[in-house]
């Protein structure tokens, strides 16, 4: 589900300065770089309908819009709610840092101490599957565990169930010892998102509202929406530009089921860099633990990767679903964040991410 899952290192920092009071950059497609990337993609490239883009500095927010949640719908705004994909595991792993911050659990317990007991969970090597393997991509599960078609207009897993997770776990080989290296696995964080919840005795979508979505104000964050959030919500589209369901992931939500808004993502970056947030324990716990990654010049830590951009350190996660690419970065040195979105297939939005970095850099 997720793509470029780092800021692309030729991405140079422009030395362009943007007002940063809470605002719409509404009406400038052509004046304003970001606005005329984010109308090219749309109107040229055919790639959805609308796209949001959201700038957190010391200084307050900002947002660049530009095009409609659906066609013929209404502008798409801040508020408008989307599919984050992938980003899901953030909020994930943020649940493990936090069970690990509360004594619930610890970090290097297999995850089959909170599955039932018939469940097997395959090891290798005299090395059994932890929770921090999952969280940092190194469990050695593989990508999916079921056949994913980018081009459908419904979720491979939808309505895909525990015993459907625990058959495939339970029968799969491991090719390398868990903890000896990077793959990216959408079982694995859905496996760990379900032993989390199940360790708390609560669906995991109840743990995401009562640890994370409700201490920090995320209003607009959650996987099952009521009506007027609904009202809300933009149309993803696929490569053909036709309108797909919602992603849904069954048992396997942890991986990528939950939607969101941009203003609520910058409260989500907000609270990372926040030294009074209510989850400080946990965020600082989530880049305690570094392990290697895939890509040059990165690590990856719980739930996200970890990099520099010159001298400043940034957290980042993509997303992408059958109708959406997102993609949130952290700027942990500069305490600022940016989340962008589009729903459509297609192009990352990580080059809409690297021109509102450029924006603020003289700030």
């Amino acid at each position: 589900m997720e793509r470029n899952r780092f800021l692309a290192p030729a991405l140079a920092l422009a030395l362009v300065a943007i007002c940063v009071h809470p605002t719409y950059l509404a009406g400038q497609a052509y004046r304003d770089p970001l606005r005329s990337a984010m109308a090219k993609r749309i109107d040229e490239g055919k790639q959805g309908t609308g796209a949001v883009v959201g700038l957190l500095t010391p200084q307050g927010r900002s947002f660049a819009t530009y095009g409609r949640m659906s066609l013929g719908g209404p502008e798409a705004t801040p508020d408008t709610v989307f599919e984050i994909g992938s980003i899901t595991k953030v909020f994930t792993a943020l649940l493990l840092a936090d069970m690990v911050e509360r004594g619930e659990v610890m970090l290097n317990d297999p995850v089959r101490k909170f599955l039932p007991a018939s469940v097997t969970i395959p090891s290798r090597g005299g090395k059994q599957i932890t929770l921090v393997d999952l969280a940092t991509q190194t469990s050695g599960l593989p990508r999916d565990s079921v056949k994913v078609d980018l081009d459908s207009a419904t979720s491979a897993y939808a309505d895909y169930t525990a015993p459907q997770l625990y058959a495939f776990v339970g029968s799969y080989r491991l090719e390398r010892d868990p903890g000896s290296k990077y793959e990216y696995s959408n079982v694995g964080f859905g496996l760990l998102g379900h032993a989390l919840a199940l360790r708390a005795g609560m669906s995991y979508e109840d743990l995401l509202r009562r640890r994370i979505f409700e201490p920090l104000g995320m209003t607009s964050t959650t996987i099952t929406l009521n009506a007027e959030q609904r009202s809300r919500r933009a149309t993803g589209y696929n490569g053909k530009q036709r309108a797909v369901e919602p992603w849904t992931g069954g048992v396997i939500d942890p991986t990528g089921s939950i939607v969101s808004t941009a203003a609520d993502m910058l409260k989500f970056g907000a609270a990372m860099v926040d030294p009074n947030s209510p989850l400080k324990a946990a965020f600082a716990r989530m880049t305690s633990v570094r392990r290697p990654s895939d890509g040059p010049r990165s690590d990856q830590v719980l739930g996200w990767g970890i990099f520099r951009l010159g001298p400043n350190e940034l957290v980042g996660h993509s997303g992408g679903t059958l109708g959406f690419q997102t993609r949130l970065i952290v700027d942990l040195t500069r305490k600022r964040s940016v989340v962008a979105w589009i729903n459509g297939q297609g192009e990352s939005v990580t080059d809409l991410v690297g021109m509102a970095l450029d924006r603020s850099s003289l700030e």
